[in-house]
């Protein structure tokens, strides 16, 4: 799915999968509005490629580099750190790496260094954040396999913002774990998808019709879109409107006070709802019917099936004449977990060559006689566009339409 989000912010052009865990951009870091990708847990920028995948190789590589870069930084101890992606080596080998290269910078730059220990070859984004590693005298390096077998080494520039990410998550007053959780990176990554490469500096409304808890407005409104919600609860449209004001009214707030901005909000069962003004673009995690706690039995899950099919096949029709031709939406629709007794498509997990096998909802195969086209990416299949967590029943799968 970040691959996709990158594709659809950038173009297919400017993107090229380097290996599983990492994609290229032809583009100058500046460039990247970094803040916004949900999919994407770094930004680094590429210092060499090696036509290697040994780690010998890497190990006389490094040291000549590492003192480069160190000559670039400004006085005060060093930061070291590094990651390898899809390398055949052990943590054990990474620290010690770790450890010639603090000699070398020592010796030859008469640097104090400080090496971030290795527990896994993979440093999380906390370790990134909490040891400085992208401040002024900051390096992780991270050295990432690729399916060519060349290894790229880049330097990390930028890394998530967990503690925005988790006051977002958390933090905001009001919550409710029956109508679902969606977390604020897979909701970037749906209004990315929706939106592709528009300005919102440009205009543009970006309508939720299932707005729930107010998460895919509040990041919208976040990347400077005007936003529109609405719900058939009147509880949950309340919850969005409480939301978004905690959200405005935090002191490190991006968004422009709610006089400023088109910040709409109304009751409205999406199946029949009349949405004014029309909007430019349709984001939204829509009803993924009843939650399951335990496999369901065929007959309960085939109702359930049946039951989302029929509603969200009814807003489709609903909100295909309210849309201009070319308007585009990201729908995050339910997929469920199948055994064999159910009709399924099979996708493979990324890191793993285990089928997992789901039910997917008959209207996605109708999508062309409801009036839309999906928009097929040059770099992720469709069934590559798929959220699910290996304890829950019901998985999230992304739709992108475009209306004929």
């Amino acid at each position: 799915m970040g691959l996709a989000e990158l594709e659809s912010l950038y173009g297919a052009e400017n993107v090229s999968a380097v290996s599983v865990q990492a994609a290229g951009l032809s583009l100058h870091a500046h460039d990247v509005d970094f803040a916004r990708l949900g999919g994407s847990t770094r930004l680094a920028h590429v210092l060499a490629e090696v036509s290697s995948t040994d780690w010998k190789r890497m190990e006389r590589e490094l040291p000549n580099l590492v003192t480069e870069l160190g000559l670039t930084l400004p006085d005060g101890k060093i930061q070291l750190g590094l990651s390898a992606f899809g390398l055949k080596i052990s943590p054990a080998k990474l620290n010690a790496a770790g450890l010639t290269l603090k000699k070398v910078l020592r010796s030859k730059l008469e640097r104090s260094v400080r090496v971030t220990p290795n527990p896994e070859l993979e440093l999380n984004t906390a370790q990134v954040l909490h040891n400085h590693l992208t401040g002024p005298t900051g390096i992780e390096l991270l050295l990432i396999a690729t399916s060519d077998n060349r290894t790229v080494i880049a330097r990390t520039v930028k890394v998530q913002d967990i503690e925005s990410y988790t006051q977002r998550d958390r933090g905001r007053p009001k919550r409710d774990a029956k109508v679902g959780m969606l977390p604020p990176k897979l909701a970037q990554i749906i209004i990315n998808l929706a939106v592709g490469d528009a300005n919102p500096q440009h205009g543009g409304v970006i309508l939720d019709p299932f707005c729930g808890t107010g998460v895919v407005l509040i990041e919208a409104s976040l990347m400077g879109f005007d936003i529109y919600g609405s719900d058939l609860e009147p509880r949950m449209v309340e919850y969005s409107q409480k939301n978004l004001e905690w959200m405005l009214s935090l002191p490190d707030s991006r968004v422009t006070p709610v006089n400023d901005t088109v910040f709409h909000l109304e009751t409205g069962d999406a199946t029949t709802h009349s949405w004014s003004p029309a909007p430019s673009f349709v984001a939204a995690e829509t009803y993924l019917g009843r939650p399951f706690t335990d496999k369901p039995s065929p007959e309960v899950l085939a109702q359930t099936v049946s039951e989302v099919n029929l509603i969200l096949k009814k807003f489709l029709r609903n909100i295909h004449e309210q849309l201009q031709p070319g308007a585009r939406l990201c729908l995050a629709v339910p997929a469920w977990r199948a055994d064999a007794r159910h009709p399924t498509s099979d996708i493979r997990h990324p890191t793993s060559d285990i089928p997992v096998r789901f039910k997917h909802l008959p209207l996605v195969d109708s999508l062309e006689e409801i009036g839309y086209n999906r928009t097929r990416f040059e770099h992720v299949r469709d069934e590559q566009l798929l959220y699910h967590r290996e304890d829950q029943t019901v998985a999230r799968e992304l739709l992108v339409l475009t209306r004929k």
